[in-house]
């Protein structure tokens, strides 16, 4: 099956997102291409401004982020979109989404296979990095380019210019390109998979390399983004290589069922952090004077991949993995007889009906605290970003529909919903359907 090529064009307010899209469509009069446009606002500034004088099919999506509070008006826009067979569609988000989640929509969505990723676009005005607004989310979304863009770099300082340079080479992996532009100048050459890339690189096997150099080894593996590896398998396996002397370095991004995981050793000790980075599974080691050590790190990740088999879950079950490894089996009638239950969310969630057991008495049931986060994994293998437990807890899983279970075309038969005002963070993302696992860990 043919797809189509979709391409994501994210950033901050206010970088140039906009401007650079329609440098692009520009470029390619006689192209056709689709747009779907997220204003977080009503108003629809960006989806006005890309269709002046232009021919080209604008589809908007205002009042909301489309990868949480408007997920559903996304996929129902690439439906429309594609059914027009467009040549080619590019995204624009809100500049409050974060790019890695909106990724994970588009491949977990029911129209993921009739679409092939490009690299995603990340455009950076350098001021905004020295301004620090937002810095965290900018952060994110940087570490989430396959193609970094300082753009606007005519009004950027010198020192400004040189602070994104300094944080575009400390990525790891490294974006496949870093430009910089004025007025979203971009070539569109540059924006495409170089040759022997891409995020539907197959085969199966990780591929590697061996230079050495003074009594040091080094070896590379790659998988494709459709693998998925057991967190546990990982963090077990690396902890005791942790202990092994001939292993001098590791580093690691791996796509698991608990999320994205960014796993090192460094000093002896085992790192690990959820990363924004999507494009594939990648890992680097480097071994003094034990050659050997390399193969015995190949074998541990390859036996980290989870099989197809491994992967199919009871749905009728949710497996909370508790901080201490424990796993608790949560079903339909034990959320009914937990108590404060709620008999119809249509009150709390406009548009959501249905009867929902709170968070919180579940959390109370398992006796854990408020010291943590989780993230949230859905039977097709999506795992949202942290959530904080306080947030967490005032949640709740939707679980019948009148005297049945929640059907699957409203998200069944677990769907978490969390309120609005249950964070100050009015970017978290945490609105999961088909919940199958919710992973807990304590902060240290």
């Amino acid at each position: 099956m043919e797809r189509t090529p979709v391409q994501i064009f994210s950033g901050f307010l206010g970088a140039g997102k906009t401007t650079a899209i329609r440098a692009q469509l520009a470029q390619h009069p006689g192209e056709k291409i689709a747009v779907i446009v997220n204003d977080f606002g009503e108003a629809g500034f960006d989806e006005a401004l890309l269709a002046e004088g232009e021919p080209f099919r604008i589809t908007s999506i205002p009042g909301g982020c489309v990868c949480c509070t408007a997920p559903e008006g996304f996929v129902d826009a690439l439906g429309a979109v594609l059914a027009q067979a467009p040549d080619r569609l590019i995204i624009e988000p809100t500049g409050l989404a974060r790019p890695q989640d909106l990724i994970d929509t588009i491949r977990r969505c029911a129209h993921g296979e009739a679409l092939e990723l490009a690299p995603v676009v990340v455009i950076v005005d350098p001021r905004q990095l020295a301004s620090g607004e937002s810095l965290a989310l900018l952060r994110e979304q940087i570490a989430a380019a396959d193609v970094l863009v300082a753009n606007r770099t005519d009004l950027a300082s010198e020192s400004e210019l040189a602070a994104f340079d300094r944080q575009a080479a400390e990525l790891w992996p490294a974006p496949l390109a870093v430009l910089h532009t004025k007025h979203g100048a971009l070539a569109r050459e540059r924006l495409a998979w170089p040759t022997g890339e891409g995020p539907r690189h197959r085969g199966g096997h990780a591929h590697h390399h061996e230079p050495s150099t003074e009594g040091h080894q080094a070896r590379s593996w790659r998988w494709s983004p459709d693998a998925i590896f057991s967190g546990q398998r990982l963090r077990d396996a690396l902890a005791a290589f942790t202990r092994d002397p001939a292993i001098a370095r590791f580093k690691g991004i791996f796509r698991t069922e608990e999320g994205v995981s960014r796993l090192e050793i460094a000093g002896g000790v085992l790192h690990d952090r959820l990363t924004s980075y999507r494009r594939d599974s990648r890992a680097d080691a480097i071994a003094r004077g034990d050659a050997a050590a390399l193969d015995r790190v190949g074998a541990a990740l390859s036996a980290a991949v989870l099989r197809d088999e491994e992967l199919q879950r009871d749905p009728n079950r949710i497996e909370f993995v508790l901080p201490d490894g424990r796993v608790h089996i949560v079903d339909r009638a034990e959320l009914q007889a937990l108590p404060g239950g709620i008999a119809d969310v249509s009150a709390r969630f406009p548009k959501r009906s249905g009867s929902a057991a709170r968070i919180d008495a579940l959390f109370r049931a398992l006796a854990l605290s408020d010291r943590g986060s989780a993230v949230v994994v859905a039977g097709d293998g999506f795992a949202s970003e942290p959530v904080a437990l306080p947030v967490l807890r005032h949640g709740v899983l939707l679980h019948s529909l009148g005297d049945s279970p929640l059907p699957a075309e409203q998200g069944g038969p677990f769907r978490l919903l969390i309120p609005d005002d249950a964070s100050p963070d009015p970017i978290s993302c945490a609105n999961v359907k088909g919940v199958a696992k919710v992973v807990i860990r304590n902060s240290d």
